[in-house]
């Protein structure tokens, strides 16, 4: 019996390793009509998850994570595939008190964590 116990312990341990520091389910912010149980399509939910973030008919490997110094945030490597065509660029990603900052050359977006 302990021996399951402790296979168990492992598995939810490991389990919550794995998770990212910003893995859930995002809409911009301000955008209450967006469906948040349909990922990845047009008016659809965004998501991060396994180092992937899910985005409108995209999907982008999130790759070279840098913590910022003395803040909630993280700059990747974002590797993307979608629409046919594969593009590369650099996403920070920082926390804000009703989700995510994404900051991009010349660029930000809130994101509002779905409920």
């Amino acid at each position: 019996m302990r021996g399951i116990v402790a296979v168990f312990l492992l598995a939810v341990s490991a389990g919550a390793v794995a998770a990212g520091p910003f893995d859930g389910v995002y809409r911009p912010d301000g955008a209450d009509s967006w469906d948040c149980r349909t990922v990845g399509s047009d008016g659809g939910a965004l998501m991060i998850r396994d180092g992937q973030f899910h985005g409108v008919e995209s999907l982008c490997r999130l790759t070279n994570p840098v913590e910022v110094r003395g803040m909630s945030a993280v700059l990747y490597d974002a590797e993307c595939d979608g629409e046919g065509e594969s593009y590369s660029y650099r996403m920070m990603l920082m926390r804000v008190p009703k989700g995510l900052a994404m900051v991009e050359d010349g660029y930000v977006s809130l994101l509002e964590r779905c409920e």
